[in-house]
């Protein structure tokens, strides 16, 4: 076929401009429609290189977050948030040293998993979100049992690492 039909790259005629880049010129044409793409618009599939439009995932295939799988997702996270608050907010007066980290990677990963298993294992960047929160509730909550056990300010720079290690941990593990 010729690259007048557009369905095959003619290589005989020279580069054709960007459809979506006209000052790009470019060989190569999106496998579904046609339409000539230059490296920065081509998406690669299984079946070669498409336009963003053809290779866009049909809306039916598109993983949906219902409300009850959210609240599912943000009870388990701010349940297991909670439950980690608490074991960390009686330790809090301890100094745990390095262990500190370890609790936070433990955290992190423990609850992003109970959020990705309570929203149905649906990996969305919400889901990611509310698991973050649940990672981040579980240092929150230990800071002010501390605070309030020793009348005064919690030490926020462990707090802080670890939330920050437990969120980096929970998001990872829930998207």
């Amino acid at each position: 076929m010729s690259a007048a039909s557009g369905t095959d790259t003619d290589f005989g005629s020279g580069p054709v401009p960007c459809a979506n880049h006209p000052n790009v010129q470019t060989y190569l044409r999106c496998s579904n429609c046609g339409k000539p793409i230059c490296p920065d618009c081509g998406v690669q599939s299984a079946v070669g290189i498409k336009c963003k439009d053809c290779a866009r995932i049909p809306r039916s295939a598109r993983a949906a977050l219902t409300p009850q799988r959210t609240a599912r997702a943000v009870g388990a996270a701010f349940g297991v948030g909670t439950l980690f608050g608490l074991v960390l907010g009686g330790g809090g007066a301890y100094g745990l040293g390095f262990f500190t980290f370890i609790l936070a990677y433990i955290v992190g990963l423990l609850v992003g998993r109970a959020t990705l298993r309570a929203s149905g294992y649906t990996r969305t960047e919400s889901v990611a979100w509310i698991a973050v929160g649940g990672a981040a509730w579980a240092y929150i909550m230990p800071a002010v049992i501390v605070a309030a056990q020793t009348g005064g300010a919690a030490r926020i720079g462990v707090q802080v690492l670890g939330l920050a290690i437990a969120g980096f941990v929970a998001y990872r593990e829930a998207l």
